[in-house]
């Protein structure tokens, strides 16, 4: 039988349209849930629109990777589940076009979802991770430097503020301690303060206004004082935000190399439940969860032709249940994997054994089913 291209092209057009209605909401629903989770700190950091768009664009790509999956899962749902329902699938079954013929579009669309999710994995979701990690300590830093009362230090300098004014005097009351010469030590007091990005990604700069420069030396009885209208000087928060990483982090060229540097001997420093297996499994997961937009995409399709009373909406419940599985299995493996209690291929590795088996037995019983 000549290759059915008009069907395909019809099956495609439908899957892509759902599809993308689906990562629209998946996506905008992963976002605000995870957006939400840091609405304190942008709330007692003053951070506006473009700071929430910030943290927006830093969390999207860490969660585009589950979005795409359940998307297209969805996508191949509805888009089945309303030819069976219209009677379309009972009239191409009665041309003699098998269920087999009806998975290179399919297929097609898993293998690019595939392709995405995987340099998801491997490049931009650690990279998102160190980002979002980055933002949020730098939002809570900030917050801590602008709230009124208190001493906040940050390395070798001490800040506080006596109280928080308007746009024309931000904070008031600003007195700043710098011990990073034992030797001459000074302070700085200003009526008015602000805060602002500094020149580096990660420092604050303050603009103080009205103050003056107090300097003392230890050797000697010395003592100076310089008078200054307005003055630029930036905290330096590395030492604050600068945290060990996590295996989960690194993108897959560093845990590559991450794992060499193990195979001969050395240890690198990871944090977390760690060493060699966590990056083993980390190495693992990234390779084998992209598998899961193809192995459900076809699993979704003998799912998809049978008749379903519950209504077209079905499609979606059916799609996040059949994720929520798939995760669930994925999660406890890659766990099982870290703890030591299976190896780390046989943890990660095991959702997408199953979704193989059960997808291979759905169409094996397809043809059976729907006769």
């Amino acid at each position: 039988m000549v290759a059915p291209w008009i069907l395909w092209r019809y099956i495609l057009r439908d899957v892509s349209i759902y599809t993308c209605l689906g990562l629209l909401v998946f996506s905008l629903l992963l976002v605000v849930q995870n957006t939400l989770r840091f609405i304190d700190e942008l709330l007692s950091a003053g951070v506006g629109f473009g700071g929430l768009m910030k943290l927006v664009g830093v969390i999207l790509p860490s969660y585009l990777c589950y979005a795409i999956p359940t998307s297209l899962l969805m996508g191949v749902l509805l888009a089945f589940g309303r030819m069976s329902a219209d009677g379309e699938i009972i009239a191409m079954r009665a041309s003699g076009i098998s269920v087999p013929r009806l998975l290179p579009p399919v297929f097609a669309l898993g293998t690019l979802a595939a392709l995405v999710t995987g340099y998801l994995l491997f490049e931009l979701e650690p990279r998102s991770h160190q980002q979002m990690k980055m933002l949020v300590r730098e939002m809570a830093s900030l917050s801590r430097v602008a709230k009124p009362g208190g001493f906040r230090e940050f390395g070798d300098r001490t800040v506080y503020v006596d109280a928080a004014g308007d746009e024309t005097c931000p904070l008031k009351g600003v007195l700043i301690g710098d011990f990073s010469d034992p030797r001459r030590t000074f302070y700085i007091a200003a009526r008015c303060g602000s805060i602002r990005d500094g020149a580096e990604s990660t420092s604050l700069a303050l603009d103080l206004v009205d103050g003056s420069i107090h300097f003392s030396e230890s050797a000697s009885d010395r003592y100076r004082k310089i008078q200054f209208v307005k003055m630029h000087t930036e905290i330096d928060l590395a030492e604050y935000l600068k945290r060990g990483l996590r295996a989960r982090e690194l993108t897959f060229r560093e845990l590559l190399r991450y794992d060499a540097a193990f195979r001969r001997g050395e240890t690198p420093v990871i944090r977390g439940e760690e060493g060699h297996r966590s990056v083993k499994v980390q190495i693992h997961r990234r390779m084998a969860f992209p598998f899961a937009a193809v192995l459900l995409t076809l699993l979704s399709v003998p799912l998809g032709i049978r008749p379903v009373r519950a209504g077209r909406s079905a499609g979606a419940l059916t799609a996040i249940a059949l994720m929520a599985l798939y995760w669930l299995v994925f999660t406890a493996g890659e766990l099982m994997g870290e703890r030591g209690w299976v190896p780390p291929w046989l943890g990660v590795w095991t959702a997408n054994l199953l979704a193989l088996g059960v997808a291979l037995l759905l169409m094996r019983l397809a043809p059976r089913g729907d006769s």
